[in-house]
């Protein structure tokens, strides 16, 4: 690794392990092995290191969501929720201090709420592909599944941080996936039962840290 990519890594672990506030810029030196000035010379303030790690992790996100098809299928978005589950746990000090960063840095803020915009409007598409395949049951009023693919989102988006009040110490992204799936199953048709993915062999389901 080049040393930016090095300081990157480093600061990436000390974030998950303190989070942002209690990390200073000499404490990723000393983990990196280099003086304050090596690491000024690549990142001016941690400021500057927080907002590339955001785009290094959007990166990689829009990377691992573009290896699965966009047909919204039961068993795209499966794969889709194992990818995002996968960079949160890679990335958990993000997740677990959402609100502190984008009240912090409004760029990374506006960055954010497009993409929970366009994650919800790809899970009600999810949902409408779903009842239009007969997989899923007409929605029972209107905005239900609005609704259910916002609370979709918040278990994709909360789940460390619930974990993380629950004191529980080692995540596991298949339990949130288990959950997630679990709001989706009461609306589910006979042939939907069939095609849910949980009724199928899975070798990529587990991913803890």
């Amino acid at each position: 690794m080049t040393t930016r990519e090095k300081i990157i890594f480093a600061a990436v672990d000390l974030f998950n392990e303190q989070g942002i506030s209690p990390v200073t810029l000499r404490d990723i030196a000393e983990k990196v092995n280099i003086s304050i000035g090596n690491l000024a010379y690549h990142f001016k303030n941690k400021d500057f290191i927080i907002e590339e790690i955001f785009n290094i992790m959007e990166n990689e996100r829009q990377q691992r969501l573009s290896e699965v098809q966009m047909i919204p299928s039961f068993e795209n978005a499966n794969k889709q929720a194992l990818a995002i589950l996968k960079i949160s746990l890679k990335y958990r000090f993000f997740f677990l201090d959402t609100l502190d960063i984008i009240r912090a840095y409004p760029e990374i803020a506006k960055l954010h709420r497009k993409q929970v915009e366009s994650h919800i409007e790809y899970l009600k598409a999810i949902l409408d592909y779903s009842v239009g395949s007969g997989n899923m049951e007409p929605e029972p009023y209107e905005g239900c599944y609005e609704r259910l693919a916002r609370t979709i989102w918040s278990v994709l988006q909360f789940w460390l941080m619930n974990e993380a009040i629950r004191g529980i110490k080692k995540h596991s992204a298949n339990e949130a996936r288990m959950t997630m799936w679990s709001l989706v199953e009461p609306h589910l048709t006979e042939k939907g039962r069939k095609n849910f993915p949980l009724n199928r062999q899975n070798s990529d389901t587990h991913a803890s840290a």
